[in-house]
């Protein structure tokens, strides 16, 4: 897929995501932006962020979650998941790190 394609499917699903969640957690991701990115940039690199890296929960300088789509989507081709469903597994991810779970609580929660 095209980045304008990966885009439009992306926002779709972060959209349908959102609004399917329980409205307690809906309202403190409200105050959230999900930032829709093809892959970390160089500084996130020497940051110390993969290159890899699906998603990230950053709270510095304010709270945001990025999502890197070019890695999402080569993750999903990889192991054979749809594109979609590795979005929203994605997004879910970082939304449980507002929550303030941890990498522990996440994957008990399956979403590794």
């Amino acid at each position: 897929m095209d980045w304008p394609e990966l885009l439009r499917i992306a926002e779709a699903e972060v959209a349908a995501t959102i609004s399917a969640l329980p409205e307690p957690v809906r309202k403190v991701i409200r105050e959230v932006p999900v930032l829709i990115e093809k892959h970390p940039s160089p500084q996130d690199v020497a940051d110390g962020i993969e290159f890899d890296t699906l998603g990230y929960f950053d709270e510095d300088p304010v709270a945001r979650i990025r999502l890197w789509l070019e890695n999402i989507q080569a993750y999903a081709d990889e192991e054979e998941l749809s594109f979609e469903d590795e979005v929203r597994t994605t997004l879910l991810h970082e939304i449980g790190h507002v929550l303030g779970w941890d990498e522990d609580d996440v994957e008990e929660r399956g979403l590794g």
